[in-house]
């Protein structure tokens, strides 16, 4: 059962360091931070439902430290698999299953088997398993508008029409900024009402629904043509689905997903000062249990013991190129890193034809696919920036590196 881990927090997560609710971001902090969000939020436990599901261990290993990768910043030099991790990506953690079986597992940076990390935006594609049970019960239609799961936005023109499907592909035609470089865009506003950080002179940390439906008022595109990444719209759909169920997000989390998976520690949950979770992205699970949640995809739906938990159609979308998403897609701007990319379900399709997609999070947070390879990769990372195109290179040659290898073996 869900439990209560802290209802108060003092905004510190580690005086001697001076590291807190104002700092835990900067670069030399991440690596910290990162493995103790529960210090800067409310937040509530995922509780384990016994027994451990273990995780099978391929014969064959994989040293990735000792792996040659291209240096991003020169371009002709290489770079051995430990400075490429370490300096490149600043990974903090790693697993690698191929054929169903982990043939690497690896920690650095500080980080340990036994800690948390918090997964940031990985915990929007593991809300979108939620929405793809709900669908399957027959409790949701995707099709359907999101305001008649969600009745305040019914008083919002911006809103209507605007469907479930739209707010999963990230489609909604709401105007939103999440420019991390831009200090005025709307997603810093949002990340002060929601506890991320302390609120200016003259803000108030009114929490996540109230913001969302004060700020999300004017509609900017057609729905279902442009795509806008807009962390807000994750949160729509958990709200949606608390009210489709009529209990808590937290508490759908651990009954249909986390405790049906073989977790072996709680899971940790942010909320903001009013108890919602953050599910945009403030769940912080070990390494192994991200996998486990991860490999529910990649195994047609199925746990480690073959228990049916997402439907079996789930990743179908994900293997197949759509031109409407994929114009959807580059149509604001073009990806140079992944020219075939497509964002479905809260998922980053990067080349579908391929089979290849990915849950991603700020700071190098991630599980990668490769469906025709049989193929998952998990990672957690203190990248120094947010996101941008060089980060996005490295995860690029660090996943296709080791599909080669893994191929070749």
């Amino acid at each position: 059962m869900v439990r209560i881990l802290s209802d108060t927090v003092t905004g510190s997560i580690d005086p001697a360091l001076d590291i807190g609710h104002a700092n835990w971001d900067q670069p030399e902090h991440l690596a910290m931070a990162q493995l103790h969000m529960h210090r800067l939020f409310p937040t509530v436990a995922l509780e384990t439902a016994p027994p451990v599901s273990e995780l099978a261990a391929s014969q064959h290993r994989l040293d990735i430290e000792a792996l040659s990768f291209p240096d991003p910043l020169h371009a002709d030099r290489r770079m051995s698999g430990e400075q490429f991790l370490n300096r490149r990506l600043y990974n903090d953690a790693l697993l690698v299953l191929h054929d169903g079986a982990i043939v690497h597992e690896s920690y650095r940076n500080g980080m340990r088997a036994s800690d948390r990390h918090v997964l940031h935006s990985c915990t929007k594609s593991l809300l979108s398993m939620l929405v793809a049970i709900a669908a399957e019960e027959g409790r949701l239609q995707p099709e359907q508008a999101i305001s008649q799961y969600v009745q305040e936005l019914k008083a919002i023109p911006a809103w209507q029409d605007v469907s479930v499907q739209q707010l999963l592909d990230m489609q909604a035609g709401i105007e939103y900024s999440e420019d991390y470089s831009d200090p005025q865009a709307h997603y810093w506003q949002y990340a002060r009402a929601a506890g991320y950080y302390p609120p200016l002179t003259g803000e108030q940390a009114i929490g996540i629904k109230a913001w969302i439906l004060q700020n999300l008022t004017v509609r900017c595109a057609t729905p279902g043509t442009v795509f806008a990444y807009n962390s807000c719209l994750s949160n729509i759909l958990g709200i949606a689905l608390e009210k489709i169920y009529g209990c808590g997000l937290a508490e759908l989390f651990e009954s249909k997903l986390y405790q049906r998976i073989g977790a072996e520690a709680d899971g940790y949950f942010n909320t903001d000062r009013f108890g919602f979770p953050i599910t945009e992205g403030q769940l912080s699970l070990r390494l192994r249990d991200f996998a486990r949640l991860a490999m529910l995809v990649s195994n047609k739906g199925k746990n480690a013991t073959g228990e049916q938990v997402l439907p079996e159609n789930f990743a179908q979308k994900f293997a197949r190129p759509d031109s409407r998403a994929q114009n959807a897609y580059q149509a604001q701007e073009r990806d140079r890193v992944f020219p075939h990319g497509q964002y479905q379900d809260q998922f980053w399709v990067l080349d579908p034809a391929q089979g290849q997609f990915a849950m991603l999070g700020i700071h190098g947070q991630f599980a990668w696919y490769d469906l025709h390879r049989q193929l998952m990769i998990c990672g957690f990372g203190s990248y120094p920036q947010q996101d941008g195109e060089l980060m996005m290179r490295v995860l690029r040659d660090l996943w296709h590196s080791i599909a080669d290898k893994v191929s070749s073996v």
